[in-house]
């Protein structure tokens, strides 16, 4: 084997290992993040990780900024909630609007991407990255009581 293909071998191994590192280290940073996200959406997440940023001087003052920052915590949820609840509303809306003017195929790929936007409240409704939107009708409701849509509204997924 001539120098010049034992360099070639060596760098195509190193390119190799380090497009095998660099797409696991990413994938796991990615995993990390959607969890840290996911731990500050809820109301102890939130109130935990602003007492951090804050560093209380002493328990007396721990004692009186943790209310506020769990109340408000619970108003950001509530926010969150609210405006997806108007972002989906008009998204259906969208598609049923949409609907008349589209054949099956582009009603489908519609629906599929409509389904992957993110909403927490919703079952299955994490988005792009999580488990595939399982829509309505299997799990009851989603909890932000929006309920299904009128028959006909949304053409039939699986």
């Amino acid at each position: 084997m001539t120098a010049n293909m034992k360099s070639m071998v060596l760098l195509a191994i190193t390119l190799i290992a380090g497009f095998a590192l660099g797409l696991f280290a990413d994938a796991s940073l990615v995993r990390g993040r959607r969890e840290q996200v996911g731990n500050l959406r809820r109301p102890p997440g939130f109130a935990a990780h602003m007492e951090e940023i804050i560093a209380p001087r002493n328990d007396a003052q721990r004692d009186s900024i943790r209310p506020v920052l769990e109340r408000f915590g619970q108003d950001n949820i509530q926010i969150i909630r609210e405006a997806n609840t108007h972002l989906h509303t008009a998204f259906d809306s969208m598609r049923t609007t949409l609907a008349p003017m589209l054949d099956q195929a582009q009603r489908d790929r519609l629906a599929r991407e409509i389904d992957r936007i993110p909403n927490p409240f919703r079952p299955g409704g994490r988005g792009r990255g999580g488990p595939p939107g399982r829509g309505f009708g299997r799990g009851g409701p989603p909890p932000d009581g929006r309920g299904p849509p009128p028959e006909g509204e949304r053409p039939p997924r699986d």
